[in-house]
């Protein structure tokens, strides 16, 4: 599990219904096919900085009116990093694999592993194959590199 200290106070995170149906109202990206939990999961593997934010958001949404508010997620962070950089790769292993190894979206991302192993296979020409080959070796090497159990 991940824990997040804001002004004192522990937080743990949690993968829930009000996790995704908060991912779905704030983070999803109207130019994409994917859900909330799908953008947040991929743009962890992508080192985005706000993914963090996003992540620590949503997975304390199961607090309701506890729920730290983003601007305090958002100082505690920012002082983890600057306090040390080092700090910012595990925030980012944490967060991720709260959501990879969570029982709750199990068959959810499951099925979003399943496409990424089809997307050669959707492929027109050789060129399209080798850049979905080269893309699902990323995804997978991003996988492997945050939660290294799987």
């Amino acid at each position: 599990m991940a824990y997040l200290e804001i002004n004192g106070k522990q937080y743990e995170a949690k993968a829930s219904f009000k996790f995704e149906r908060k991912a779905n109202e704030r983070y999803v990206d109207s130019n994409q096919e994917y859900s909330g939990l799908e953008k947040i999961y991929q743009d962890l593997m992508s080192y985005k900085i706000s993914a963090l934010l996003a992540f620590w958001d949503c997975a304390t949404s199961h607090l309701k009116k506890d729920q730290p508010s983003v601007e305090s997620i958002e100082d505690t962070l920012t002082s983890i990093i600057e306090k040390d950089e080092e700090a910012l790769e595990q925030l980012f292993k944490d967060a991720f694999q709260v959501i990879d190894n969570s029982g709750f979206f199990k068959l959810q991302l499951k099925e979003f592993w399943k496409n990424i192993e089809m997307i050669d296979k959707l492929a027109k020409d050789d060129a399209e194959k080798e850049q979905a080959k080269l893309a699902k070796k990323m995804f997978t090497d991003k996988r492997k590199e945050l939660n290294p159990s799987r």
